[in-house]
């Protein structure tokens, strides 16, 4: 088995990431003071799209339940085969995997995707191209509750990474730390929340979905690689990025600009 060496993971970024989403959501608040009341409706988008998702499982069909046991299942799986999987990824460790995985373990970091996608949906307003805006604005909130979904499951599962060496058995020592926090990926979930949202925002881009789709795969497959979590819980931040993306799409109002009473200006506004 060939491990190569890696610095040890940060784990103080976990107050910076928060901290970042945080001064995100308030920054969109305080721009969205000074304008129309219809814009307003995209920031009481959050908490309803939370509401939203806890109550869609009452009104689940039979086939979203063979959905959900299908991704149980799956997990169950990837939980009980990880070390082999991790076995197997180390021994593929060489130079030039190495660089790849650096690269594509960029479209997972919260602290470049997250200014992204706010700068996106600035770039389009500044530039009066709704749809831009519209699309940064999506991605941005989808990321935003993906991360904070993670975040709560990682804080909550206390599960290690699998470079600490101490298994992958879920609150293996006492109390809780923010150190172990593998359950899920958060990379695996900031790529995932936005992969969706961008294929869905421009159908007629042939080659978009093929493309987003790949860059979330192999940086969820980075993060096997490089010691840095478990296969199951690459699988579950996919999934919560995923679903988070979906959840945005259909109980977020569309952003549209529109000229001012007075003719000197535009204005946001927000309609479903």
């Amino acid at each position: 088995m060939n491990i190569s060496y890696r610095p040890p993971a940060t784990h103080f970024c976990k107050g910076r990431h928060i901290l970042a989403l945080l001064l995100m959501y308030l920054l969109f608040t305080a721009l969205f003071a000074s304008q129309p009341f219809s814009a307003r409706a995209y920031l009481v988008s959050y908490p309803q799209s939370v509401v939203t998702a806890v109550k869609d499982p009452l009104t689940w069909e039979a086939q979203d339940w063979l959905k959900a046991g299908a991704v149980l299942a799956i997990s169950t799986a990837l939980y009980f085969t990880e070390q082999e999987i991790r076995d197997w990824a180390l021994d593929q460790q060489n130079t030039w995997m190495d660089g790849a995985a650096d690269v594509f373990r960029q479209p997972g970091e919260v602290l470049i995707m997250l200014p992204a996608t706010a700068l996106t949906a600035l770039g389009g307003y500044l530039w009066q191209d709704p749809h831009t805006m519209d699309t940064g604005l999506l991605s941005f909130k989808s990321l935003f509750l993906a991360a904070a979904a993670t975040g709560t499951l990682q804080f909550l599962s206390q599960k290690p990474r699998p470079e600490d060496g101490m298994g992958n058995q879920f609150h293996k020592g006492s109390g809780f730390k923010w150190s172990r926090d593998s359950f899920p990926s958060g990379h695996a979930t900031v790529v995932w929340s936005i992969a969706p949202i961008l294929s869905h925002q421009y159908p007629h881009q042939k080659w978009l979905p093929p493309l987003v789709y790949s860059i979330a795969t192999l940086t969820s497959l980075s993060r096997i690689y490089e010691d840095k979590h478990w296969s199951s819980d690459v699988f579950a931040g996919a999934v919560i990025g995923w679903l988070a993306a979906r959840l945005t799409l259909k109980s977020t109002p569309t952003a549209y600009l529109a000229p001012t009473t007075s003719g000197k200006g535009i204005t946001l506004g927000f309609e479903f």
